[in-house]
């Protein structure tokens, strides 16, 4: 399952479809290579700005909201 959760990623999709490695990702978006791994495993919660950090460093192509519990994603406060 884990496999599965990091292979539908928006993290990991961008990664893989332009050729960066995740820990040039985190370099510049100047986090820990382990970091974003947890993130993208749902281990570990983020500061909005850490996420506009990784937002900006993949183009705006994965968004802040790539982030959030898929049970949390689409819903409005």
């Amino acid at each position: 399952m884990l496999q599965e959760v990091m292979e539908q990623h928006p993290l990991i999709a961008y990664a893989a479809r332009t050729g960066r490695s995740i820990t040039e990702i985190a370099k510049s978006a100047s986090v820990s290579r382990m970091t974003l791994y947890r993130l993208v495993r749902g281990e570990q919660n983020a500061r909005i700005s850490l996420l506009e950090q990784i937002s900006a460093a993949t183009d705006g192509e994965v968004p802040a909201s790539a982030f959030l519990p898929r049970s949390k994603q689409g819903e409005r406060a």
